[in-house]
């Protein structure tokens, strides 16, 4: 009988160490999915990004929505010849804003009639005809070898535009000599890029844009040379290059930006006449055909926003809206102009939740064409010939479906329905459009449809099938939205020890119908555990007030909303055991997770912390200043020391299992080792276990890496919820 157990036991293990093996080479099951996916202006073709099922090198496809007939356009070992993928610093850096952790093509430009296609790799752009043929390079690294960044097609299709040695470029596409449009660029004056706290915190991930009809261009000037300096070199590699970064801290300087509009042909810059010191930040900047030139602005505090457009011709700028927050506003944009000028399309949560509105050229409101019970989530699609729009509903956090608007207002139709959760991509013209099928059990579909309802076809997954179900519950409880994951061999008789995963900061939404989204919580949860997750107040979709209720309360609300939200889920499933509750998180769910062990140890039992903010005096201006004020020497809010977790160390009486990557340029590594000297100041360092990542950054996805990491946890968990009593 020992025999049979020891071989149930090393059987049990190796399938488990195949499972984690699978989970980190497949990223959890994601890769070989379709993604960035584009439809061209006319409908013809749809592209997309697709990679191996266990490679992340992600690779170029079109789909023929005529015939069906999917091709590769370009492949990255045509390109590459053999040699490795290398990246430019300010590639590796906008990746890591973007939070791209792919190699090969990870985005691509198409000319503004769809024939054209540009990609880039290691520092070179190729033109590839969106139909299919052959590549060429348009543009690579000069004689000195200053590779090209951002690089994007004009759109007439005639020029590529791209960033070498710190300036603007602009070169034929057919060949031919590049002009140089910018000059001046230091290590602290960057050119047509957009600065850390434009890609981090804001969205905004490009510093130039060209006019609608080619000739112009507007670009970024980003001054960092009032921006504090800190030292993130990577103590795991101190041989490589790191030195002082400018980095905007809470209550100082940010970089001064400003833009200007240049000649494609090379000339003199026209600089953009916008209040520097009122607009510290331009979240948004578009030159749409049929609209002007414009700037999306906030000020310091982020509870004014304004919409100026812009003159080209002289740089002054007149102001279209201006919108208010007594908390804050959310920098989040869904402009779009009608092409023949007539108006705009805005959206607004002055009236306590998302609705769309359409205004006139000069600004003025023609009508609210949602309301703000109608849970309006994103503009997918304006159809000017038949004069609707089409836009995702949130009527809750968790149910997404796509309705049709008149443009006239009054006349909503619903384009589907649920369960399943939709998202869509349209067509310039509506000739086709791509739906997005969430199904909750099963991964996403993609179908391409024409004009006329009919399916062209499906965007095919070569993404390996998952190794088994996830027994999800999602719902509503004490008000909370929330996840419950029950063993496959679930028993009501039994107590449960219990894992809530948490991240619990604004923006983001934990809980969702999508099955295969928790898919390492199923494997947990199978060797013996229920996994809980919860979003509290401060997390979107479910209006102003709710969102709002966590401003200058960063360690208060969102902690008490999780325990309240916990003890409803116990409340009607009994085998949950309360007195054995982990907690794990990673970046502000690392702050969540060592905060509820230090701050509730009568709930909490042990915690994982990965990457946790420790002190939000060392995080960025943008990010914190919006949820906690602006601190000294700028401003005066005194929010900060009791929202961060440093002022509760010596409360550390439960085990935490604390996590970071050495060259983490988002959370610093340096977080970690200040609550780690604040333990041990504290007396307390007997309940830290602490595992650093050398030369990992925020996120990470090495095979060996990941495996490991989940090993670690899961021993963890083990041995503080399940071998301990």
């Amino acid at each position: 009988m020992l025999a049979i157990a020891i071989a149930l036991l090393a059987a049990t293990a190796e399938k488990d160490l195949q499972f984690l093996k699978d989970l980190a080479e497949t990223r959890s099951w994601r890769l070989g999915r379709p993604t960035s996916v584009r439809v061209t202006p006319d409908g013809s073709r749809v592209l997309f990004l697709r990679t191996p099922p266990r490679s992340p090198e992600s690779r170029l496809y079109s789909f023929d929505v005529a015939t069906g007939q999917l091709r590769e356009l370009i492949k990255p070992e045509e390109v590459l010849k053999g040699g490795e993928e290398q990246l430019t610093p300010e590639e590796r850096s906008r990746r890591e804003r973007m939070r791209v952790t792919l190699r090969g093509f990870t985005s691509f430009d198409l000319s503004d009639d769809g024939s054209l296609v540009l990609v880039s790799l290691s520092g070179r752009a190729y033109a590839v005809p969106a139909a299919g043929g052959a590549s060429r390079e348009v543009v690579g690294p000069d004689d000195k070898g200053n590779a090209i960044f951002d690089p994007r097609l004009s759109p007439d299709g005639k020029s590529v535009s791209f960033v070498r040695a710190g300036e603007l470029w602009v070169a034929p596409v057919a060949g031919g000599r590049a002009r140089q449009l910018t000059s001046g660029a230091t290590p602290l004056r960057t050119h047509a890029q957009a600065e850390f706290i434009a890609q981090e915190e804001l969205s905004r991930f490009n510093g130039y844009w060209w006019s609608p009809d080619s000739r112009f261009l507007v670009f970024e000037e980003a001054d960092l040379s009032e921006v504090e300096r800190l030292d993130f070199t990577d103590p795991a590699h101190p041989e490589r290059p790191g030195g002082e970064t400018p980095y905007p801290r809470p209550g100082h300087r940010n970089a001064r930006i400003s833009f200007a509009i240049v000649p494609a042909q090379g000339g003199r810059a026209v600089p953009i006449d916008h209040d520097r010191k009122q607009w510290e930040y331009v979240s948004h900047v578009d030159w749409p055909k049929g609209g002007p030139l414009h700037l999306v602005v906030l000020d310091r505090e982020q509870k004014n926003e304004a919409l100026l457009a812009v003159d080209p011709r002289t740089g002054k700028t007149r102001e279209l809206i201006r919108e208010h927050d007594d908390a804050w506003i959310n920098a989040e944009h869904d402009l779009r102009w009608l092409r023949d000028g007539s108006g705009f399309f805005w959206a607004s949560e002055r009236n306590g939740a998302w609705q769309l509105q359409f205004h006139q050229p000069d600004g003025a409101l023609v009508r609210e064409l949602t309301s703000p019970d109608f849970g309006f989530a994103k503009l997918l699609h304006v159809d000017e010939r038949k004069r609707e729009v089409v836009v995702q509903r949130r009527a809750e956090p968790v149910d997404e479906q796509i309705f049709a608007i008149a443009m006239e207002g009054g006349q909503v139709r619903a384009l589907t329905d649920g369960p399943d959760n939709h998202d869509a991509i349209y067509a310039r013209d509506a000739s086709a459009h791509v739906l997005i099928t969430s199904p909750s059990g099963a991964t996403s579909r993609v179908q391409v449809v024409r004009a006329d309802g009919s399916i062209a076809g499906e965007l095919p997954a070569v993404s390996e099938p998952l190794p088994f179900d996830v027994r999800l519950e999602v719902a509503k409880r004490a008000d909370f939205w929330t996840a419950l994951i029950r063993p496959h061999d679930f028993d009501a008789r039994r107590k449960y020890p219990v894992l809530l995963k948490v991240y619990g900061g604004p923006h983001v939404n934990s809980v969702h119908r999508s099955a295969p989204g928790y898919i390492a919580e199923q494997w947990i949860a199978d060797h013996g555990f229920i996994v809980a997750q919860a979003d509290g107040r401060g997390t979107p979709g479910r209006g102003r007030a709710w969102e709002r209720a966590i401003a200058m309360k960063f360690a208060e609300v969102p902690l008490e909303d999780q325990v309240s939200a916990l003890r409803a889920m116990a409340a009607q499933e009994p085998a949950m055991d309360l007195s054995r509750v982990g907690v794990m998180g990673h970046s502000f769910g690392g702050f969540m997770a060592a905060l509820s062990v230090m701050r509730r140890p009568d709930v909490f039992r042990a915690g994982v912390a990965g990457a946790p903010v420790v002190d939000w005096m060392n995080y960025d201006t943008c990010y914190t200043e919006r949820y906690l004020g602006i601190p000294p020497p700028s401003g005066h809010s005194d929010a900060y020391a009791v929202n961060g977790l440093l002022a509760f160390a010596r409360d550390l009486q439960r085990p935490l299992l604390l996590m970071h990557g050495t060259a983490d340029d988002n959370v610093h590594f340096a977080e970690s080792l200040l609550l780690l000297d604040a333990v041990f100041r504290a007396g307390r360092s007997e309940n830290v276990d602490f595992l650093p990542f050398a030369g990992q950054t925020h996120l990470f996805h090495e095979p060996v890496l990941m495996q490991r990491y989940w090993q670690r946890v899961f021993d963890f968990l083990e041995v503080n919820l399940i071998s301990a009593r």
